[in-house]
């Protein structure tokens, strides 16, 4: 199976967290906005990436999602976010973004420049993909 990340990021947790499911799954971790040369079906499954503010999601990665939602429906998705809070808060972010697209497979992660200190929900994450 061949996987594409595709993200934003602001900080670098999320292109932090990109880069290392890229590195576990084989894939490929592309910045959304380095993203139109790539061709979508070149690849079995598709992560999205961004940084969550004020309940929102990356522009570029909405907007890529919203473009490409056709050939996107032919494949498997899932999205992450990288976020400041924990919990309850989270969960509600995730999941009202998740929704609005149509993407089963989520998570979110907190402080993920640290993924390789503590990579066990970022491989947990990986499994379901």
């Amino acid at each position: 199976m061949t996987t594409l990340i595709v993200y934003a990021s602001t900080s670098g947790s999320t292109r932090a967290v990109a880069e290392y499911i890229a590195g576990k799954t084989g894939g490929k971790a592309v910045d959304v906005k380095g993203s139109s040369s790539i061709d979508l079906k070149d690849y079995d499954s598709v992560v999205l990436g961004s940084r969550i503010h004020a309940g929102m999601i990356s522009d570029d990665i909405a907007k890529f999602a919203a473009s490409n939602k056709d050939t996107l429906a032919t494949k498997k998705v899932a999205l992450f976010i990288c976020c400041y809070f924990k919990g309850d808060k989270a969960v509600q972010q995730l999941n009202k973004v998740a929704d609005s697209l149509g993407i089963e497979t989520r998570a979110y992660f907190n402080k993920g420049k640290k993924v390789r200190e503590n990579p066990e929900e970022v491989d947990s994450f990986i499994s379901r993909l």
